[in-house]
């Protein structure tokens, strides 16, 4: 997906008997913007790639009343989530706050023909299921396994079961590390699904629209636990016994060990 800022949104409609003027095109460079970054990784993004600022685009996605609207909630809430990855056309008089709007606009375009309705009947809203599918863009490298993964979520939901979400301790320590620590893992955070239950309060990246399809409707298995296959594959196993899941860590770690 290529978004353009700039005279080519901005332009109307001519017939044939009145034609376009011309226009000179403004120089403009592209930014890729791929799925399950965090607004920080993006931030650092535009420091690295383009001239706008970092920081005026943290301090536009902060927390404020925009993400409240967006997330419908009276609580403090960032733009997390609704900044929407795509590849982004930027002429050079763009500011931090054309790109966040237009990302924004893009959330809204690709999610206006997803179906929401499982996810209410589960008593999940449309930020419930955008918080779902940021995990699943974080957790998931197969697209086959996103609408898996978001079984597995939904599953452990339902039966009252914490999710045990790695990405979600990344979030809460700040960092997206391959290891994490006893001291990450016991991090004091809601966003930390390893203490405490239920879903974390609010996206932990910014998912693309599979991963949001996936998180609106997963498929029906009667999985509830997941671990990486570990064997090069980017791919899991899943389990539906705490027996069988202890038998795939087993195997994973055979695979990382062999």
């Amino acid at each position: 997906m290529v978004v353009a800022v700039g005279w080519a949104l901005a332009r109307g409609s001519f017939g044939d008997d009145d034609p376009a003027p011309a226009q000179q095109a403004a120089p403009s460079s592209t930014l890729l913007i791929r799925e399950g970054l965090r607004r920080e990784d993006v931030a650092a993004l535009l420091d690295k790639e383009t001239s706008l600022s970092g920081d005026r685009y943290l301090a536009l996605t902060a927390p404020g009343a925009r993400g409240r609207a967006l997330a419908g909630t009276d609580r403090p809430t960032s733009l997390e989530g609704f900044l929407f990855p795509a590849t982004y056309e930027l002429p050079e008089d763009a500011t931090a706050r054309d790109l966040v709007d237009l990302q924004v606009e893009a959330y809204e375009a690709n999610t206006a023909d997803v179906n929401y309705r499982y996810a209410q009947s589960r008593n999940l809203t449309k930020f419930d299921v955008l918080t779902i599918a940021s995990m699943i863009e974080r957790e998931v490298a197969v697209a086959r396994e996103r609408p898996l993964v978001a079984s597995v979520i939904y599953n452990r939901l339902r039966a009252g079961m914490r999710l045990d979400i790695d990405a979600t301790v990344q979030y809460a320590v700040g960092e997206w590390k391959e290891e994490l620590s006893n001291s990450d893992l016991n991090v004091d955070s809601p966003y930390n699904t390893r203490r405490y239950g239920g879903l974390p309060p609010g996206p932990i990246s910014n998912p693309g629209k599979d991963s949001i399809r996936a998180a609106a409707r997963p498929v029906q298995t009667p999985y509830l636990y997941y671990v990486a296959r570990n064997d090069g594959s980017g791919r899991h196993y899943f389990s539906s016994t705490p027996e069988q899941f202890e038998r795939d860590v087993q195997r994973s770690r055979a695979n990382l060990a062999g």
